[in-house]
């Protein structure tokens, strides 16, 4: 699958520090907004979410006058290997694998094109969870987050359209069909998206546990949460069918040294009928939601 390109945007390839290539595009500023970029911006992605579905909020970001990258996850989008076009099968990549492999890669090539080597990281759900769960190394090239529609992952926590599906997919779909497969077809199904074995065992030892990640792993995950110490501006919205309001203050109350401001956002407030989950990303809102999630990019930080 190829990512959308726009006429500001290249594709851009680099690599993991355990050598796995990954695809990505670099949104340059567009030279009616200057001549140099206002600030160098990762978008991080959500689950099972390629980078072509942000495409059109980082072109706009780059019509605004910020050098943008987008990229995919190892299995995921562009990212995803010839031998894995039809099943993820023996594909070796759990969450963390994300976060430290991937993720951390993607920090560091943006940050080459930052002048101070620090990026500014806009992370949707999974993708401010890289954030938090990443190398101190990258962590330490984040200037500042946007999280939108971030939360703890524990299913009892979730929004209720979320939380009728839950048990389907954590208690019977995953641990039926990961085992067998080898990997979990979520697309097919219509669940989170296609995802590596260990991925799926990992993420849905997490949802079960009342702590999510921290409480089921909390020898390989708080060091991380608690290392890192950049500021967030967090945005929650009323209508989101997964993460509720209580998931994002878990989530920051697991980021204990890094200062956040929280904001709840309801559609009407915008003068929208809908933002949902995954909406704020789409063109249809984003005169409404977009200039919102800047000004968290370049205002004061918490």
């Amino acid at each position: 699958m190829k990512a959308a390109r726009g006429p500001d945007a290249q594709p851009l390839s680099f690599t993991a520090a355990d050598g796995t290539p990954l695809s990505g595009m670099l949104y340059e500023p567009q030279a009616s907004a200057g001549a140099s970029a206002k600030a160098c911006v990762l978008v991080a992605g959500g689950l099972g979410i390629g980078q072509r579905f942000y495409a059109p909020f980082a072109h706009w970001l780059a019509q605004r006058g910020y050098r943008v990258l987008t990229f995919d996850l190892r299995g995921m989008g562009a990212s995803r290997r010839p031998e894995h076009r039809h099943s993820l099968r023996g594909l070796d990549a759990d969450m963390l694998t994300w976060a430290r492999q991937d993720f951390a890669a993607a920090v560091m090539r943006l940050a080459e094109q930052s002048p101070d080597g620090r990026v500014a990281l806009v992370g949707h759900s999974l993708g401010m969870h890289h954030a938090g769960m990443t190398t101190a190394a990258a962590q330490q090239r984040i200037a500042r987050a946007v999280s939108v529609a971030a939360g703890s992952g524990y299913w009892r926590d979730w929004a209720p359209a979320s939380r009728r599906k839950a048990p389907w997919m954590l208690h019977l779909a995953a641990p039926l069909l990961t085992p067998v497969l080898g990997w979990f077809p979520g697309k097919r199904l219509r669940m989170v998206g296609d995802l590596p074995g260990p991925a799926m065992r990992q993420w849905s030892r997490w949802c079960r546990h009342p702590e999510f990640a921290w409480g089921a792993e909390p020898d390989r995950v708080l060091p991380s949460l608690r290392a890192a110490r950049f500021p967030i501006h967090c945005l929650s919205f009323t209508d989101d069918e997964a993460m509720t309001e209580n998931c994002t203050r878990k989530l920051l109350a697991a980021l204990p040294n890094a200062p956040s401001q929280l904001q709840i956002v309801a559609p009407a407030d915008l003068g929208l009928t809908a933002i949902g989950h995954v909406g704020a990303f789409r063109s249809e809102v984003g005169a409404a939601v977009w200039p919102l999630i800047e000004a968290k990019l370049i205002g004061p930080a918490p």
